[in-house]
């Protein structure tokens, strides 16, 4: 099965990951995020994350495991990326 992930990837660097809390909660749908979904979790910082909705299977989520911090979110949310 398959679901939704808000992915994001800082300053277009070529290194895309999953947006997610400290915990390694993330923020996955049954469906695409909108654009406006989007804006509202990331908020001013939209513009440099380059967000992209991506369907992924629970297998492909595994592989997200190193988690880098952004301060921008008080080191509570950051990107999770492959190793």
């Amino acid at each position: 099965m398959k679901r939704w992930f808000l992915t994001v990837e800082w300053c277009s660097q070529g290194n895309r990951g999953v947006f997610c809390s400290l915990n390694g909660n993330s923020f996955s749908y049954e469906i695409q995020h909108t654009e406006d979904e989007m804006w509202e979790i990331l908020d001013a910082f939209y513009m440099v994350l380059s967000p992209q909705s991506i369907e992924l299977s629970e297998d492909e989520v595994k592989e997200y495991r190193r988690f880098r911090p952004l301060a921008e979110y008080s080191n509570q949310y950051g990107i999770a990326s492959k190793t």
